[in-house]
């Protein structure tokens, strides 16, 4: 049997500055590193946990790592931004990637049952183990992963999209799959992206939110507030939609994020709101009531980050310490324990953070020395410490040396990338 490549001839890219913002808010908070500071190794993107469909990107035989690997061909020097996404179906979880280069492309490997490589062809047999080209797109900002679609960032404030489209959350006016971009309808000004399981966000450069997708938990955010605070929440309306539209009262937005089936908006005066599923206490409101029209997180003010995953939310502070509320059953709250927070609490134990990523049941954090922090569900080694038990708060991801400044997971699935 043939070998699968484990090694490809790297691009000849000019250097590029790595850029402070990236698609949403799962990814911000990047810090450039000093020349010279890191080895070819450290550079490198690296990815661990559940490698079920390649998504990995190592070229292995789908082998699980429970330690971080390197991505192959994928240099770290030539990314300006990378995405995890996947989604759980049962016990079955996919997962696939996309890496942003420094000369506005993108590439992504992993499943592709929906098209969601964008390469022109789609297979529910077939994984692309190693990074290949998504056809056609150039002069890419930013990307974003949902459950099985993706999202690109143009630099003339257009969005393009490919992949699964059975809610709409592609935005073209259909719901037709396409294993090729897509332009999003009726979109331009675009300052950031984000991707929830099958629904889709777009940040305006005048600080307006559209979104569009699937809404069946309300996370599209566009159902009218009830009439009067003791009324009854309303049911999400419509159930879905294949073109973008303007969340009602939500502006001076400057960031989003999408976890599976919520999302979150962090205002300019450094304040959060929250809307969607809400069945663990995800959206921080003190209920465990859907809200399908943003709602204010409490106790939660001078927020800088924000990360979304299937039912908890993590939040990046002014001060670089972390807050956490939702689903706690796998310790992803990381405060120890498994109760779940229906409002914030803080994340012990950690501190000097600078970005922060969150999967279905678990969160990185990037340290200002550059290593990374990982806790919650670690049953396909998503943690990368090595093992396969759960933390319930932070350990250190194994790595060669701390030169990390991006980092991903999907928010309905279980791997990691860091780069």
């Amino acid at each position: 049997m043939e070998e699968p490549p484990m090694h490809r001839k790297l691009r000849q890219l000019p250097a590029v500055t790595l850029p402070a913002m990236v698609a949403g808010l799962t990814l911000v908070c990047t810090t450039a590193l000093p020349a010279g500071t890191a080895s070819a190794y450290d550079l490198r993107l690296r990815a661990w946990g559940n490698n079920a469909n390649g998504q990995l990107g190592d070229g292995s035989a789908k082998t699980q790592r429970l330690t971080p690997v390197s991505v192959v061909g994928m240099a770290g020097a030539e990314l300006n931004g990378i995405s995890a996404g996947g989604t759980t179906s049962g016990t079955t979880v996919t997962g696939f990637a996309l890496a942003l280069l420094g000369n506005g492309t993108v590439e992504a490997w992993g499943r592709n049952d929906k098209g969601q490589l964008g390469n022109g062809t789609t297979s529910a047999t077939e994984d692309a183990a190693v990074p290949g080209l998504v056809a056609g797109l150039t002069g890419v900002e930013a990307v974003a992963a949902g459950g099985s679609h993706a999202l690109a960032l143009l630099k003339d404030g257009t969005v393009k999209a490919w992949g699964n489209n059975d809610k709409g959350q592609l935005g073209d006016g259909t719901a037709v799959n396409t294993n090729l971009p897509v332009t999003v309808a009726g979109l331009s000004d675009v300052k950031a992206i984000a991707a929830g399981d099958a629904f889709s966000i777009a940040l305006l450069k005048d600080g307006t939110v559209k979104t569009w997708g699937n809404n069946d938990k309300g996370q599209l955010g566009v159902t009218p507030l009830p009439v009067s605070s003791t009324a009854a929440v309303p049911a999400p309306t419509p159930a879905t939609r294949n073109t973008a539209m303007s969340i009602p009262g939500l502006t001076t937005v400057k960031g989003i994020t999408a976890g599976a089936s919520h999302a979150l908006a962090l205002l300019a005066d450094g304040h959060v709101y929250a809307w969607g599923l809400n069945d663990k206490g995800q959206l921080g409101d003190d209920t465990i009531v859907n809200k399908p029209y943003p709602v204010p997180v409490q106790e939660v003010t001078d927020v800088v980050a924000l990360a979304g995953g299937a039912t908890h939310s993590l939040a990046l502070l002014q001060d670089h310490t972390l807050r956490a509320w939702g689903a706690n059953d796998k310790g992803q709250i990381g405060d120890g324990t498994t109760t779940q927070r229906n409002t914030s609490v803080p994340v012990p134990g950690v501190a000097g953070v600078e970005a922060i990523a969150a999967g279905a049941a678990h969160n990185l954090a990037v340290l200002a020395d550059g290593t990374v922090q990982a806790w919650g569900l670690n049953d396909k080694g998503q943690l990368g410490d090595g093992t396969t038990t759960q933390r319930n708060t932070p350990v250190q991801v194994l790595a060669k040396s701390g030169s990390v400044s991006l980092v991903s997971a999907p928010s309905n699935g279980n791997f990691s990338l860091a780069r």
